[in-house]
């Protein structure tokens, strides 16, 4: 796919066409925290879509005030092979 390097400020810009959003799950009327790493080799500009952090629930359902005890007793279910509990 052949794309146009236009003037931007002073800056260079180039128009990503919505098929290659499509591609990336990028979607095309939401560019909130959304951003690339750029880098070069050779004669040839790269564009890594960023990861997103995954973010864990750790204390699903408890309230942010409520504080988790280490010494509570969690029931991690039963060895599956040679683990010791």
């Amino acid at each position: 796919m052949r794309v146009n390097l236009a003037k931007w400020d002073n800056s260079a810009a180039i128009r990503v066409p919505k098929a290659i959003l499509e591609e990336l799950n990028i979607d095309s009327n939401n560019f909130e925290n959304i951003s690339f790493n750029i880098d070069i080799e050779g004669d040839k500009l790269i564009l890594r879509k960023k990861q997103e952090k995954t973010k864990f629930e750790l204390l699903a359902g408890k309230s942010k005030r409520e504080k988790l005890n280490p010494k509570m007793n969690i029931d991690w279910g039963k060895p599956v092979e040679k683990e010791v509990w």
